[in-house]
């Protein structure tokens, strides 16, 4: 997927699928695309307002409304964050990226052929967009395109207009998602790059913007419908002649956030978030490096065995905790290999401080919990049943 994210997407093995929660990678999906929708909000409403405006004759040019409506998150930007405008724009992308995120999740989890993920996400990201972006330019049209003051209420979207937004938006998603794909492989194979991330990246942010070319007459016919609902087929011609280039520069350059800027955003942090839970839920070569590391021979023998038991999870923790400094070595450990009594082989720091510090272990079968500790390092029971050994060999002494 071009815009979205789904470009840097990496499926999870069925290890990771059995350990991470499905409910984790939504919550990412959802949080990437709603932090990185409310990041380019502010410039997409101000050019989608500006060109409302300038289509229905409301302000002297595109660009004068673009620089009005910056002007005004410059100077009362309390007023414009709070502004209904900015939040339907950022609730279309948020819907959008998130679509196009949960998509992702879904087709992985639910071992979807390859044909099947893309039509899922071409239907999820497209039925988002739409949605959103007819109703988010319906009420444009009535907030800002009235050709005269006390004439907004009475303004009326003919059904007409909803099919060019509809169809618009289907050629932009397209253009914002797919397209990316087939233009990077063709720089690619055209030998115009060699480095395939950067081939993806120029093409994810030059695609979006060439679709309007067919997309903004159509938005501007759509808004002149409003506008203008007695005008004859002459008129609009007449009319968009005058208005499609401005309008075209405009729009250009907002699919640049949109679907550039925001979809490497949303790609970013929705990858960023997936290895985050994979890290949380899954131990990995460097959380049982650290175990071993940390807890001495013993304790990372009986660390590895645990990496196919129910004390994975704990296991991953201990790895985090391990890297912080929190879990250091006491008896039985490789410091003291003459020490067989093998009753706890390892303690939790009572201090605060990290690394290499801290304060004073525990005393043999007790322990003071550490704030910093993980729930699961408190709760061994799934480490004691996984190693099967007795309590004296247990891998943990929880307070």
């Amino acid at each position: 997927m071009g815009g979205g994210g789904g470009g840097a997407f990496t499926p999870r093995t069925d290890d990771q699928l059995d350990l991470v929660p499905a409910g984790a990678d939504a919550a990412v999906a959802i949080g990437s695309g709603c932090i990185a929708a409310a990041s380019v909000a502010p410039f997409l409403m101000c050019v989608d307002r500006a060109v409302t405006a300038a289509a229905a004759g409301q302000t002297s040019s595109v660009w004068r409304g673009i620089v009005d409506n910056v002007s005004e998150f410059v100077r009362q930007p309390h007023r414009a964050l709070r502004q209904p405008a900015l939040w339907m724009v950022a609730g279309v992308y948020a819907g959008t990226y998130a679509a196009a995120n949960l998509s992702d999740v879904v087709g992985e989890r639910a071992h979807a052929s390859a044909n099947s993920k893309a039509a899922g996400k071409f239907t999820a990201t497209t039925g988002a967009n739409m949605l959103g972006g007819i109703a988010k330019d319906a009420a444009f049209a009535r907030m800002f395109g009235a050709p005269a003051a006390g004439a907004a209420a009475g303004l009326i979207v003919p059904f007409a207009s909803y099919g060019l937004f509809a169809t618009r938006d289907a050629l932009t998603v397209g253009g914002a998602f797919f397209l990316p794909g087939a233009l990077s492989n063709a720089l690619v194979a055209s030998g115009q790059s060699k480095d395939e991330s950067t081939a993806s990246a120029v093409a994810q942010l030059v695609s979006p913007p060439l679709m309007q070319v067919v997309c903004t007459p159509m938005h501007l016919l759509a808004l002149n419908m409003v506008n203008a609902p007695v005008a004859t087929l002459a008129q609009r011609v007449a009319a968009l002649k005058v208005s499609t280039p401005p309008a075209l520069v405009a729009r250009s350059l907002r699919m640049l956030p949109a679907y550039g800027i925001g979809g490497i955003l949303n790609t970013t942090l929705s990858a960023r978030g997936r290895d985050a839970a994979r890290r949380k839920f899954l131990p990995s070569a460097e959380d049982l490096k650290a175990v071993k590391e940390r807890l001495g021979r013993r304790g990372g023998a009986a660390a590895a065995k645990l990496a196919d038991a129910k004390g994975r999870k704990a296991i991953a923790s201990i790895g985090v905790a391990a890297r912080r400094g929190i879990v250091e070595k006491t008896k039985g450990s490789e410091f003291n290999p003459t020490d067989d009594t093998g009753d706890v082989p390892f303690t939790l720091r009572t201090g605060t401080g990290g690394g290499g510090g801290g304060g004073a272990g525990s005393s043999a079968g007790t322990t003071t919990p550490d704030p910093k500790v993980p729930r699961s390092l408190c709760s061994c029971s799934d480490l004691t049943r996984a190693s099967r050994s007795s309590s004296a060999r247990s891998l943990a002494t929880c307070g």
